[in-house]
C-alpha cells in the first residue's frame, strides 16, 4: 500500500488514490471544487494545490497520484496564498458582491466556493473585470441555472453524458467567453431530462439548483 506524508504525516492509500484522497484521510479540508466522484479530474480550479518536495514543485492534489514515499505540504502559507489567489479568480467570474463579500447567490447556504472564501479570507473584489451575462434565459420545470454565477469546473457536462443524456451540457465560446450551455442552442429541459437532480446537487456553487417551488420525486424518463 502507497504511503505518503503530508505536513509530516504519514497516511497509507489505495493504490490509484491522489494526493487529494490522502489529505482527507487526514482530515484535511481541501478546497476542491471542480473534483467529483466518479468524474475525471479537470483541474479547472486549481484551489487543491499542494507541494511536493524533492524536487519541489507544486501540483493539483486531486490529478497527482499519491505515490509511495511523496513529502508533500498542504497547510502552508505558501500554499494557503495559492488557494486564496485561485479562490479569488474563481470569485470574479461567480459574480460576488461588493468588498469581501466573497457572493450573493441564491445557494449561499452550501456554496462550498462561499465557504472556502471565507475560510482562506478571498475577496471578491481584487480581481476585478466584466462578468460573463446570460444570453438567452434557461427554462427547465425542475432546475434554475444562472450561468454568472458558473465557475466551468465541468461536473454537469460529465454527470450529463455519464446519465447517457442525448443532448446534455457542453463549453461554449473562448477564452474569457467561455460557458456552459446547452448544445444547438436547445433547451436546458430537453439538455436535462434524467440528470438535472444529479447535476444540480453536484454544483458547487448554485449555478444549477433546484427550483424552491418543486417537491422531491423521482427524475423523469
Amino acid at each position: 500500500m502507497p504511503r505518503v506524508i503530508i505536513d509530516n504525516q504519514e497516511v497509507e492509500v489505495v493504490p490509484g488514490s491522489n494526493l487529494l484522497a490522502a489529505a482527507r484521510k487526514l482530515g484535511l479540508d481541501i478546497p476542491a471544487l471542480c473534483h467529483h466522484p466518479g468524474c475525471t479530474p479537470n483541474t479547472a480550479c486549481m484551489a487543491c494545490v499542494m507541494k511536493i518536495k524533492a524536487p519541489d514543485r507544486i501540483v493539483p492534489s486531486c490529478a497527482t497520484p499519491a505515490e509511495d514515499g511523496l513529502r508533500v505540504e498542504s497547510e502552508t502559507a505558501e500554499i494557503h496564498g495559492l488557494r486564496r489567489m485561485a479562490l479569488e479568480l474563481l470569485l470574479s467570474d461567480h459574480g460576488g458582491g461588493p468588498g469581501s463579500q466573497p457572493c450573493t447567490c441564491s445557494k449561499s447556504e452550501v456554496c462550498r466556493l462561499r465557504r472556502y472564501a471565507e475560510m482562506y479570507g478571498a475577496r471578491a473584489d481584487r480581481f476585478q473585470g466584466s462578468r460573463r451575462r446570460a444570453e438567452r434565459q434557461y427554462q427547465h420545470p425542475e432546475l434554475v441555472y444562472e450561468p454568472d454565477k458558473c465557475i466551468l469546473c465541468g461536473i454537469c457536462v460529465q454527470l450529463a453524458r455519464q446519465a447517457g443524456e442525448p443532448l446534455g451540457l457542453t463549453f461554449v465560446g473562448r477564452g474569457f467567453d467561455v460557458r456552459v450551455d446547452v448544445p444547438f442552442d436547445e433547451t436546458l429541459e430537453r439538455a436535462l431530462r434524467t440528470a438535472a437532480r444529479r447535476c444540480a446537487g453536484a454544483c458547487p456553487t448554485g449555478a444549477l439548483r433546484v427550483r424552491n417551488d418543486v417537491p422531491n420525486r423521482k427524475p423523469r424518463s
